[in-house]
Formats: structure tokens, sequence, C-alpha cells
């Protein structure tokens, strides 16, 4: 039995990773339960804000000829002399494909959203998402893969945990579900937990009832290699977007396998003119795959626009439908034990970050195992004198949590006997 935590609406791959969920569970010959989906919340702001700052500074910039900006602002669009660059040049993207930061805001691009906004479009494109398999009644094929379409719905938690006071957790529709399932679990014969998303609503089912820490087993995919110790790791969006939330996971002691986007993750790519051939008016599913795929907003966001997926060679990478190969084709799963880490935010040099302009220019941070000095990576947007960088650090000796489990391999998409075939065949054989 399993229960799918995602934040839909924040990129593509976790419609492939529904959908494949979802027909691997219908029928006598089924490989998983999917007892729930819970929407959980996302943002990019953290990431979109600094684009702001550079278009407040370009627009200063041009209306004062030029040459008002302090040597701070000016490497910061411009970049330093050494390396010219800055970040004028994701603004220039950005106009090449007919944007700015202001009128994203005004169209209301996903990267505005905080992220109760981004849980309630999580919810409402899954309501959508999900319906759509009850057309395979319809289309007469396969019937009984129409039954998925019943699978229950919840809404997750509205808030990350970084931020709220850890002993006052309100739990929404979804986390109550998760811990009334988790509840009647054992730990011989656990409830599953899919996060293909920031932690938050698992962290806040543990944190709200920690007595279900032995009867659920985790399956989550984020950043880089838990082992990984000189890289900063919040960059990526699962860990970082709720540092605390990832920080309650690694740290309570809660089975996980965990899969590291990169390289892992990178494996599984998928092509326009595959998902063009493959999915495109082969059914209802299918199609709103297809949809997404060459419609999914961070083609704005970006900059690079829709073009970027249709040069020869590129991909797109299905990070999230490695979370359920483990279920449907262990056989390409290799994986490792390693020691739990925990998620450690560094310590920001005094005197060194003022404001988004100074990511890349003077904002300093130590390196928490040596505390020799680097240039801070992401600033905290509710705190901008500190860097918000995180990596993984070593438990003290007499903390060690038990080992979790890696994926160190997780095959392909398309290749003979890939994720991707197998999910494929199951479109096909339901109608969708």
């Amino acid at each position: 039995q399993i229960v799918i935590d995602t934040d839909l609406q924040n990129e593509v791959d976790d419609y492939f990773a529904v959908a494949w969920a979802l027909l691997s569970s219908a029928g006598p010959s089924a490989q998983v339960n999917v007892t729930s989906i819970i929407a959980g919340p996302f943002s990019f702001r953290y990431r979109f804000l600094p684009l702001v700052t550079a278009q407040e500074l370009f627009m200063k910039d041009e209306l004062n000829g030029y040459d008002t900006l302090k040597k701070t602002e000016r490497d910061y669009l411009y970049g330093p002399p050494s390396s010219p660059g800055g970040k004028a040049s994701s603004l220039l993207r950005l106009k090449d494909v007919g944007v700015t930061p202001k009128l994203m805001i005004e169209r209301d691009n996903h990267a505005t959203w905080c992220p109760d906004r981004g849980m309630e479009e999580s919810y409402q494109g899954l309501l959508k998402f999900v319906q759509l398999f009850g057309k395979a009644k319809e289309a007469g094929v396969a019937p009984v893969f129409a039954d998925v379409a019943k699978t229950p719905v919840f809404r997750g938690q509205t808030k990350y945990v970084t931020g709220i006071d850890p002993t006052k957790v309100e739990p929404s529709e979804g986390i109550l579900d998760l811990i009334t399932k988790a509840t009647k679990a054992t730990v011989n014969d656990p409830l599953f937990v899919v996060c293909i998303g920031a932690p938050t609503n698992v962290a806040s089912a543990l944190l709200f009832a920690p007595e279900i820490v032995s009867k659920i087993v985790v399956l989550w995919d984020a950043s880089w290699s838990l082992q990984n110790r000189g890289r900063v790791v919040s960059g990526s969006l699962n860990t970082g977007e709720d540092q605390v939330a990832s920080r309650v996971l690694l740290e309570s002691g809660v089975r996980m396998l965990y899969f590291p986007a990169f390289p892992s993750g990178q494996t599984l790519q998928l092509s326009a003119p595959e998902v063009e051939a493959w999915y495109k008016g082969q059914g209802a599913v299918s199609d709103a795959l297809f949809q997404r795929y060459n419609n999914n907003p961070d083609t704005q966001f970006s900059g690079l626009g829709y073009g970027r997926y249709r040069n020869a060679g590129t991909t797109r990478i299905m990070w999230d439908v490695g979370n359920l190969i483990p279920f449907i084709l262990p056989g390409l799963l290799s994986a490792q034990a390693v020691s739990a880490p925990r998620l450690q935010r560094v310590e920001t040099v005094p005197n060194t970050c003022h404001g988004f302009e100074t990511i890349g220019t003077t904002c300093m941070a130590y390196y928490p195992s040596s505390k020799e000095k680097y240039p801070c990576k992401e600033i905290d947007q509710y705190d901008l004198t500190r860097c918000n960088d995180a990596f993984y650090v070593d438990f003290p000796p007499e903390e060690r949590k038990r080992d979790l489990v890696e994926a160190v391999m997780l095959g392909g998409l398309s290749g003979p006997g890939g994720s991707g075939i197998d999910l494929l065949h199951k479109l096909q054989a339901a109608g969708l």
C-alpha cells in the first residue's frame, strides 16, 4: 500500500509518475495499491525574487545612464570583469521569450506562487488528472482501469515546516488521512509514502504523530547523494525549499529509500520527439501527458522557452518516476546502505550579505567541515543578511541514526524493459 505525496503542478515529471502508479494499481495483476494522493506545497519564489532584484537594478542603470550602480550591484547584474554575464543574461533569456519578472507577476506565472497556492493548484490539478482515468470505461479496451479514477485526493499542508513552531503543526486533511493509514500499518507491513516533492507533508505527519515513525517507509527524491559532504545540496527544490522538513525527515529515524537526483535521476530522460510520437492523440491520459510536457510553465520561468526542448539531443528529466521503480520494475534498481546525514544550514560570514545583489559578489559563508569561506549560492528570502545554503553533514558519533538505503542506478525510461516502455504498455492496455 502506498500514499503518493506530490507537488503535481510544479513540473511535468509528477504527471508521469502519478500516471504510472495509478495504472500499476489496477486489475488482477496490480503491483501496488495507491490508497490516496496528497497535494504538496511548493514555491519557486526564493529563485524568482533574485530576478526581480536584477530587473530593478537594470531599470535603475538604464534610467541613469548606466553609471550609477555600486560595484556590488554591477557585478551582480553584469558579472565581474573576470566572468561577465551575471543576472543580466537571465533577463535577456526571459526577454527572448517575451517576458520579464514584472510580466511574470502580472501573468501569475507559477514561479511567483507562495507554498499555499502551489499546494492548492496541485490539488485541483490532481482532481482533474485522476478523473481522466475514468475514460478507460469509455475506451472499452480495459474498463477495469477506470476504477483508479476513484482514488482519494487530499489537500496537504499550506505552510512549510520552516518558519513555524513545530510543536503547533496544524494537520491538513491529507496529513490526518496519512496518519490514520499509518496507524493501521505495522513494522513488518508498513505503509509506503512516495514523496515526490518537498517533504513538508511527511515531516508534518511525523511531528504531529511521531508514533508512526516505525510504521512507514518513505521514498524521497532530492539533490545529491547522502554521502556527499563537499557540495551545497539545498539548491535542489525538494531539499531546499523547506529545509526544516528535510531535516525532520533525515533526523527522525524513519526508514527511507532515497533517490539522488544527481546523477541517478538524470538517467530518466524523455525527449519532445518521443512524447509527440508515443503520447500525442493516443488517449485521454496520454494526450494530457503530451500537453503538460509541451506546456510546462517552467518554459517561461527558465527563459529558454519551449524551443529549449525542441532542439536536437535535448530532453526533460522525469525525476519522480524513479520512486516507483522499486514496486513496479525492481530489477532496474541498484541500491546501497548509507549512513543517514543531517542537513545543516551554513554559518554566514558576518557583514557580507546585504540583499540578493550580494549573491556571487560579497556574500560569503563557511563550509561546515573546514570553516573555510566560500561564495554563498542562495540568500534567505526572509532574512537578506543570511546565507541559506545547506550541506549534508555527519551526525555526532553519540547521535548516529540508522542507515538509510540510497538508489545508485535506476535503469532508464526508453531502453528495453524500461519504465517508460512499461508506462506506454499500460496506457495502451487501458485505452488511455
